[in-house]
């Protein structure tokens, strides 16, 4: 096991982008992995082609790790201090102390903006997280993130590292990705940032909702609910262990942070869907975030 994390960090250094401008991090992250002072809890990886010209389009590596001696608290101060090293070079660095499910964020993959790789969702764990333009990409829309998160409990230090590439935060706000999905056999257009409905829906054409990164803010109808969670359940099916399994898992939980308005049978229809979507997957991340919505749902 620690053969195959050497090999893997090799690798991820010997990218040029890779190297350039988070040095100080991507070094720090490699003697956290080889160290023998730390376990391997987990590791997953996965990255995305284009087909045609063999460009990197999305990436995402996370290794949890355990420290079980906390005298060895040194391989994480290493890592903070590597980021204030890089820190000048980062167009974004942020921080957070207190982590858990109500105060977290996620990592973006590739070109979407559904979910990601959460960080600070750790029951009071602190972070740290950091971006960086990708060197390579002449057109600046593309960017490598790198993060930390760990939390101290009985004397055992559990965290992980993630490092993700994706385009910038700009780039997807500016450009208008527009879907369309079904409520009740009528089309609904989405952009992304707002969605409005087809010339037959009861409100007409020009009728327009607002959304955020949870979802619809028009979720006091079941039917939208459903809809949506629907969608992401059949994107997630296509890939349960790819690149965007993380983001579709991460979008579901946040649907399922908001259930008020849906009825007991509705709710144990969803469970049951969970429960299958669980077994598709080997990622224990992910099987807690499916756990943690089927909780939400029977409360």
């Amino acid at each position: 096991m620690k053969s195959k994390n050497i090999i893997l960090a090799a690798l991820l250094t010997a990218l040029p982008s890779a190297m350039t401008a988070q040095e100080n991090i991507q070094k720090a992250f490699d003697t956290l992995r080889e160290s023998k002072h730390q376990k391997e809890v987990s590791a997953r990886y996965n990255v995305e082609k284009n087909p045609d010209t063999g460009q990197l389009e999305g990436m995402s590596d996370v290794y949890e790790f355990a420290i079980p001696n906390p005298q060895n608290k040194s391989l994480i101060t290493a890592i903070e201090k590597a980021f204030r090293q890089d820190e000048h070079k980062a167009y974004s660095i942020n921080t957070g102390t207190n982590g858990g499910q109500s105060n977290w964020t996620a990592l973006a993959v590739g070109n979407s903006d559904k979910g990601g790789v959460a960080i600070g969702l750790m029951e009071g764990s602190q972070y740290i997280y950091a971006c960086f333009l990708d060197p390579d990409d002449n057109e600046r829309s593309h960017r490598y993130a790198y993060a930390l998160e760990w939390v101290e409990n009985d004397g055992t230090i559990k965290g992980k590292i993630v490092k993700t590439y994706a385009t910038t935060q700009k780039f997807r706000e500016g450009k208008t990705q527009m879907k369309t999905i079904m409520v009740n056999g009528n089309k609904i257009k989405v952009n992304g940032q707002d969605f409005s409905f087809g010339n037959d829906f009861p409100f007409g054409e020009n009728f327009t909702f607002s959304t955020d990164s949870t979802g619809f803010k028009f979720q006091n109808r079941p039917e939208v609910w459903l809809s949506q969670f629907n969608s992401f359940k059949n994107l997630f099916l296509k890939n349960p262990d790819g690149v965007t399994a993380d983001n579709y898992a991460t979008q579901i939980y946040k649907l399922c942070k908001n259930v008020k308005f849906l009825d007991e049978r509705e709710k144990d229809m969803i469970i049951a869907e969970l429960e299958k979507l669980k077994k598709k997957t080997k990622d224990e991340f992910i099987q807690q975030l499916f756990d943690m919505s089927i909780e939400r749902l029977k409360k």
